[in-house]
């Protein structure tokens, strides 16, 4: 099984996660939603704000059980060129949770906007569809 959780403040984030969820045909969920069972894949997504993550996303992977994700694949947006990889990748690298190699950070959104362009849409897409080739390979 695999599933979709993010956190975000502005809504940029939130659109992301749905435009992800279509391409995957998977229902995503904010982190206040638990995870049910073992996943197989959980994508993790977030936004930065002055420079870091936010605090309830990052008690969120802190809390996760590495008995029960096997994989967890990030994505983000961000008005800058931080993401949320390098804080929370320590994090799950703590915890013992795999970290893919595969993830996508979207730079340049601002707040209360994400009109995402034809571009991001398409890097969207193209994420979606390694990511679901991925999934059948495992």
């Amino acid at each position: 099984m695999n599933a979709i959780r993010y956190y975000s403040r502005t809504g940029n984030t939130e659109k992301m996660a749905k435009l992800l969820g279509e391409q995957l045909n998977l229902t995503p969920e904010t982190i206040d939603k638990p995870l049910e069972g073992v996943v197989d894949k959980l994508f993790i997504g977030g936004g930065i704000y002055n420079t870091n993550v936010d605090k309830n996303l990052k008690e969120f992977t802190t809390n996760l059980d590495p008995t029960k994700v096997k994989e967890v694949v990030l994505f983000g947006t961000s008005g800058s060129v931080f993401t949320v990889g390098k804080q929370l990748g320590k994090i799950l690298k703590k915890n013992g949770i795999p970290e893919s190699n595969e993830h996508l950070y979207l730079h340049g959104l601002m707040p209360k906007l994400g009109n995402f362009n034809e571009h991001q849409k398409k890097e969207i897409q193209e994420f979606a569809d390694k990511a679901d080739k991925e999934s059948l390979k495992s």
